[in-house]
């Protein structure tokens, strides 16, 4: 309870902050723009409203210096890189996304801790043609990386989030960009490419595709949908459709409208209608273990209505769904048990710290919860005893090993672990940055030896 009005506490301080800021704009405003100024009420409020938001950014983004608070954690406890590493004799490889060696990037490594091939992924290197952009980051360490996936022969492709998907050879060359506002998810596509998560912003005003979720005539124009997104090998968008247009189609306008009350962009959390962060295919290996399903079909989170949904693609029919038991979820999957997991985040987003730092007297009730789709039925996979405790108040992941184990991110514990089937933890990685505090992961992916076909990593 200490740690919740604690929070309170500090969202009230960012309040004061922030209308201080509009005052202080306001006599800018009023003493320095007369010539052209708005003559409306309305235009003076949405005039300040705009540049407030412009200046509260500005005071989030940082240099690429110093410390990279944007990615700084807590420390929970010791230990720097492979902690812990009783996986036996295997040589599979593990994929980490996050923050490394002063940049954001990724990681391929044994199980020893050893690299195997290094990414680094600075923005202003690798999308300099978009650099002119308003919303473009304000240096390297102002986006995250979210979402990633290794091909065989070792090129890797990954979000820059809201930002682009970009494609590089295993040695760090350019093979494509794709400037589109992908985000949190690259999955394989079985007919070929990739499913991304994208968006589409609306700037119309009185925009009406959004009604009744967003009242026409209460919405300043700036709307963010998700979009379901498949890209080819060669990164062009070959199938795009609005996932707000799917649930709308099949029905959920009583759910997106739960509150009885029409929202406007002032009260959605970053002007988002759903926050989708997972898109992931059924495929072939895994549809026996789903009679319901079909080879193909997309399992899609939506975090913001704590909704998991199973859609057909083309049709774009929902073949299942849940509301919970999960919380503001991540990264839903297919199971081999014919189960579908979620990491269930199991916090709100008010219960963060101040600048997104995790407020850690919050209880550590973060788990993974799997449910049968047919029967409804839902079990802890991970989480539900001593020894297991997790917190994770944004992003997370898991992916189901070969021996019935899950490999972990917790990501503001800067933390990577395996658990076996009995939920004992068998490989830990922990992104040190200093004694007390490490770099938050966005995610992990075992990959086996024999997944390869590089057997030189070596690059000039």
């Amino acid at each position: 309870m200490r740690g919740l009005i604690a929070s309170y506490e500090r969202n009230y301080l960012r309040v004061v902050v922030g209308l201080g800021v509009v005052v202080l704009l306001s006599l800018t405003f009023f003493l320095g723009y007369a010539k052209g100024s708005p003559r409306s009420l309305e235009e003076i409020v949405a005039k300040l409203a705009k540049e407030g938001t412009a200046v509260l950014q500005a005071a989030w983004h940082q240099n690429a210096t110093g410390e990279p608070k944007h990615f700084l954690q807590p420390a929970r406890g010791p230990g720097d890189g492979v902690t812990i590493n009783r996986v036996g004799g295997r040589d599979d490889l593990v994929l980490l996304t996050g923050f490394f060696d002063g940049n954001p990037g990724l990681k391929l490594i044994r199980r020893d801790g050893t690299t195997v091939a290094q990414w680094t992924a600075r923005v202003y290197d690798l999308l300099a043609e978009q650099a002119d952009q308003a919303s473009f980051p304000k240096s390297n360490w102002n986006i995250d990386l979210h979402g990633s996936y290794l091909e065989p022969d070792g090129s890797v492709l990954f979000n820059f989030e809201y930002q682009a998907l970009v494609k590089l050879t295993r040695c760090g060359d350019v093979v494509w960009t794709l400037p589109a506002r992908t985000h949190h998810t690259v999955e394989p596509a079985a007919a070929g490419g990739y499913w991304v998560g994208g968006r589409r912003v609306s700037q119309r005003a009185n925009d009406p595709s959004y009604y009744p979720v967003v009242s026409a005539d209460r919405s300043s124009g700036r709307i963010a949908d998700d979009l379901v997104l498949r890209v080819d090998q060669k990164g062009k968008i070959v199938e795009a459709k609005s996932l707000f247009d799917i649930l709308m189609d099949n029905g959920f306008e009583p759910v997106l409208t739960a509150t009885g009350m029409s929202l406007d962009d002032t009260t959605l959390e970053d002007n988002e209608v759903l926050h989708m962060n997972k898109i992931v295919e059924l495929s072939a290996d895994l549809a026996p273990a789903f009679p319901d399903f079909s080879t193909g079909d997309l399992l899609i989170s939506v975090r913001d209505y704590n909704l998991v949904l199973v859609v057909e693609p083309g049709t774009w029919r929902v073949k299942w769904q849940s509301v919970g038991p999960w919380i503001r979820q991540h990264n839903a999957r297919f199971m081999s048990d014919g189960t579908i997991s979620v990491f269930n985040n199991n916090v709100y987003g008010f219960q963060s710290g101040p600048d997104g730092v995790t407020d850690l007297t919050q209880p550590r009730e973060t788990n993974i919860l799997a449910v049968h789709p047919r029967s409804g039925k839902t079990r802890v996979l991970y989480g539900d005893r001593p020894g297991q405790e997790m917190l994770s108040v944004f992003r997370g992941y898991h992916h189901e090993m070969p021996d019935g184990g899950l490999l972990i991110t917790e990501p503001e514990a800067g933390r990577v672990f395996e658990v076996d089937g009995n939920g004992q933890i068998v490989w830990e990685y922990i992104n040190r940055w200093d004694e007390t505090r490490v770099i938050e992961m966005t995610g992990a992916r075992a990959f086996p030896a024999d997944y390869f076909t590089v057997r030189d990593w070596s690059c000039p």
